[in-house]
């Protein structure tokens, strides 16, 4: 948990802001605020021109608002390296944003080479001057032993420095560190309260995950209160929201009617944001036409955009139609291949029972009796009673192996017990099935040669 919290986390740390005017001056305090003006009705270049010259006086704010600018493009071209140099001049300075700006441009080697060391300098300096984004950037690096030693108890201190002042990222971060049990003491419900805080500065993820709290964090996850907080994620565009509230829609679930057509709306928002599970799932709804008119080519369309991602199912479902030229589609047995193989690798079941079906019979690959025995045998173990039965044919013919009908037998026997019908029927004549099966390792086995 803690760490794909983490993850979600570390993507939100760079944020440019634009600050008030320092004391100083008063002249210049009324040229710096000229700059505001311009800049707050869309005017860059008045705003450039006013912060410029303040900035060649040493003016840190008006220098780092010039880094601002050169960082977004707006007034001049785009300039990561020159947005660094503004950055600099001011962190010199002491001008704690500019710090914060400058550790996270050496963090993500934006403009500057990447350095970690110099990221967590410049954001113990900023976070020294008391900025909450620099107090959470640095909580996380610390969590997570990015340029320093992991430290906790230090990443918790800082994180919560930072909420405690009111940033809704750090309240987020502090109240899913405190469910996940990280070393912050708290009882569940102050721990669900730090969500709270941070969802009512619109948070959609601590909105999303106050429906998703299992009834031990506080909410019963299956309550009116749980989908109305999921729904109003999915509102503002949160993409898992959208995803789980197409999920709720498509199984009824929740006290949800079953809609289709819902689902499909809901899948298709979170698919358009790249989320591979739902590009999946409306490819689905598409090839079988639920809640959407059929349409293949719209099904291998979201299938590839979710098997692009590596996502196995699509893989597998993508692999079937260019194998097969369902709905019309192109044949590609090489390519169909590929994708089972993709999917296998990543343990999908069926793709490694597919995989083993290509490599039986030639298909996409080269022949090979080996190969085919190998991915039949990993579907096997998990239960797939399609790979036993063929398991057993390569025994039964020889295939690969020195013929050996009592191995075979066993094999029919596994594929039997879970309903297989012709593995049945090449054990039609030992009588008692189940008596036999279960005797079989110390008889001779007699099946059909299929």
């Amino acid at each position: 948990m803690r760490s794909s919290v983490v993850s979600c986390l570390l993507i939100a740390v760079f944020s440019l802001l634009l600050g008030s005017a320092p004391g100083g001056a008063a002249e210049q305090d009324e040229r710096f605020d000229e700059g505001m003006t311009a800049y707050e009705a869309g005017d860059f270049s008045g705003a450039l021109e006013a912060w410029r010259s303040l900035a060649a006086q040493g003016h840190p704010e008006a220098q780092f608002n010039l880094g601002y600018l050169h960082a977004r493009g707006e007034g001049v071209p785009q300039d990561d390296e020159m947005a660094v140099r503004w950055y600099t001049k001011a962190a010199e300075l002491g001008y704690a944003k500019a710090q914060y700006n400058l550790g996270i441009a050496y963090l993500q080697g934006k403009g500057v080479g990447k350095d970690q060391e110099q990221a967590v300098a410049w954001l113990e300096r900023s976070t020294g001057q008391g900025w909450p984004p620099a107090e959470y950037a640095l909580g996380l690096l610390y969590l997570q032993g990015i340029g320093v030693r992991p430290d906790q108890s230090r990443a918790n201190s800082l994180i919560t420095l930072a909420a405690e002042q009111g940033l809704p990222d750090a309240q987020f971060a502090l109240g899913m560190l405190c469910l996940n049990g990280s070393g912050i003491e708290n009882s569940t419900e102050k721990c669900v309260e730090w969500l709270r805080k941070a969802a009512a500065q619109g948070h959609v993820e601590a909105v999303y995950r106050l429906g998703t709290i299992n009834p031990e964090g506080g909410f019963d996850a299956d309550s009116p209160e749980a989908l109305g907080k999921i729904r109003a994620a999915a509102e503002l565009g949160y993409a898992m929201a959208e995803y789980d509230l197409g999920t709720i829609y498509a199984t009824g679930e929740v006290g949800v009617e079953k809609n289709d057509v819902e689902a499909a709306v809901w899948f298709r928002k979170a698919a358009e944001q790249g989320m591979p599970r739902a590009q999946f799932d409306l490819g689905y709804l598409y090839d079988r036409g639920l809640g959407v008119e059929q349409d293949f080519d719209e099904a291998v369309s979201w299938y590839r955009a979710a098997a692009d991602q590596g996502f196995p199912q699509a893989q597998y479902q993508l692999g079937l139609f260019l194998a097969s030229g369902r709905g019309g589609i192109d044949r590609d047995e090489f390519r169909a291949a590929g994708l089972f193989e993709a999917a296998a690798e990543q343990g999908l079941v069926e793709a490694q029972y597919a995989l083993g079906v290509a490599y039986d019979s030639g298909s996409g690959v080269d022949q090979s009796y080996t190969e085919a025995m190998e991915w039949y045998t990993k579907a096997a173990e998990q239960g797939h009673r399609d790979a036993m039965f063929a398991i057993g044919n390569l025994w039964a013919n020889g295939n690969g192996v020195s013929q050996d009908k009592n191995t075979a037998a066993k094999w029919y026997c596994r594929a039997a017990k879970l309903g297989h019908e012709y593995a049945k029927q090449m054990l039609d004549e030992v009588g008692d099935l189940d008596a036999y099966c279960d005797s079989i390792n110390g008889a001779r086995a007699t099946p059909k040669t299929p």
